[in-house]
């Protein structure tokens, strides 16, 4: 079980980086990667960091879950109050909660997390969880 959450933990800061680096460093990708790659490799990024905590839920929910979230994020987007404009000015509230409504992230969020779940069904596959015998 350990090795699995260090495994997605290495996934997720490795996801995190490289979707970043699609928006810092533009000229390394191919422009559909600066297009649609952050926002689908954000989103695997949040299936990995989910599977960290919740190793006893199942896989096709906690895909469900994460990409709920995604979707809630983004209808979020549509929602203009002082304050959250004033959090999405911050760095971290730009990364969090996004600038503006785009139909295309939501399938951007499905394939990252389909993508991301079939990662871990493999890492599951490949490190089973042992059970204690008493």
């Amino acid at each position: 079980m350990l090795k699995r959450r260090i495994i997605c933990l290495l996934l997720f800061c490795f996801c995190i980086w490289l979707a970043l680096a699609t928006r810092l460093h533009q000229d390394w990708f191919h422009p559909f990667i600066v297009t649609y790659g952050g926002d689908t490799i954000w989103a695997g990024a949040f299936l990995f960091l989910l599977r960290i905590f919740f190793t006893k839920v199942s896989l096709y929910k906690l895909a469900l879950i994460a990409y709920s979230l995604g979707v809630i994020d983004e209808l979020s987007q549509l929602w203009q109050t002082p304050l959250l404009v004033a959090i999405r000015k911050t760095t971290f509230g730009r990364l969090m909660l996004g600038v503006g409504f785009v139909w295309s992230d939501l399938l951007c969020y499905a394939v990252g997390i389909l993508m991301a779940a079939a990662i871990i069904f493999i890492i599951e596959k490949y490190f089973p969880s042992q059970k204690v015998e008493a």
